[in-house]
């Protein structure tokens, strides 16, 4: 049984926050540059995911001092992760605020360790928390509260906009976009399993210990599937010129931030810890983006935002206790075979 060190999980938490950070920031920025200058969304991914994966492939072959060529069999599964957590999971996301807007967009990520803890159970990779033991229990509430912190302070956020936003988006509308999102939070979640599932817990998976290059193959796959998507606008080379210079600062920040740092952490983090952890900390990305718009737009806060930034405060450090208990757990399995073995010998 594998084990973690302390250390590593500081490192894995302070890295999944630091994600959350960089996707708070972006629903914000796209909103701004590029949702307000009508840059088309595909078009905009495609460029993303475009300028993303060499970026990646560079860092791999630094960092992990190699580029792995994928066999046939390894092809089939970048590209199904290419397909549903960048394609997918991407474009999904981006038609989400596009439909409806940037706080509606934060409101539901926090489906996503939702997801992740159903699917991962349903599909035998993690078992069913303990709940007889106080850190399943935690681990359960924290997941509870965070899903309940981000939906109220969205709420709080919502309710100082009812009557400037009361006209921007028609119902229909805006059902496209509660479909996109929800399908948005699923691919994210699918992309973290199948990568548990099929790389890292397989011992002779020759990318367990690549995430970099993982990342960079699977967002090649991407810009595969954006490009064949975009070929939809063969007809249409208006699309391609939404692209102003105006939405060249949102496009470099989704490049080296949202997608080369966030994603290679995610999987770094994904390699170290289990699934439902990684995405246990997507409720936060509601809380960065209040404080964002309080520090860099001037907005006020609600009593509603504050008791859904402590709720999910609360949540955060319940499921970092109760992964931090697992591990010591594991540990002390982990030890008590070992002197049953060397009990054995001697």
């Amino acid at each position: 049984m594998e084990t973690t060190s302390t250390r590593t999980l500081i490192l894995v938490w302070s890295a999944m926050v630091v994600v959350q950070m960089g996707f708070g920031a972006y629903g914000v920025i796209v909103t701004k540059f590029a949702k307000d200058n009508k840059a088309d969304p595909l078009v905009f991914c495609l460029l993303r995911d475009g300028f993303c994966f060499p970026v990646l492939f560079l860092a791999g072959y630094i960092a992990e001092k190699r580029i792995l060529i994928p066999n046939w069999r390894e092809l089939v599964l970048l590209a199904a992760l290419g397909v549903i957590g960048m394609f997918g999971n991407q474009i999904l996301y981006i038609l989400g605020i596009y439909f409806t807007s940037a706080d509606i967009a934060s409101m539901f990520q926090p489906i996503a360790p939702v997801w992740t803890c159903v699917l991962v159970v349903i599909f035998r990779i993690e078992p069913m928390p303990n709940i007889k033991a106080l850190r399943g229990v935690a681990k359960v509430i924290g997941v509870l509260c965070a899903v309940a912190g981000a939906i109220i302070t969205t709420i709080g956020k919502q309710s100082k906009n009812e009557t400037k936003t009361e006209n921007d988006n028609s119902s229909g509308t805006e059902t496209l976009g509660y479909i996109a999102l929800i399908c948005n939070t699923l691919c994210l979640s699918v992309y973290v399993i199948l990568q548990k599932k099929y790389v890292f817990n397989v011992p002779t998976s020759r990318f367990r210990h690549l995430p970099i290059g993982l990342t960079a193959w699977s967002y090649l796959f991407g810009f595969i599937t954006m490009a064949i998507a975009s070929l939809y606008y063969v007809n249409k080379p208006e699309k391609f010129r939404s692209i102003t210079s105006a939405t060249v600062y949102p496009l470099i920040y989704a490049v080296f931030i949202t997608s080369a740092l966030c994603y290679m952490l995610i999987t770094w983090s994904n390699m170290l810890v289990s699934s439902s952890v990684v995405t246990a900390f997507w409720p936060l990305q509601v809380l960065f983006c209040v404080i964002l718009a309080y520090f860099i737009l001037g907005e006020t806060l609600t009593y509603l935002e504050i008791i859904g930034g402590l709720l999910m405060i609360i949540a955060l450090l319940a499921v970092v206790w109760s992964n931090y208990q697992d591990e010591k757990h594991n540990q002390s399995i982990t030890l008590e075979v070992n002197d049953d073995k060397d009990a054995l010998i001697t």
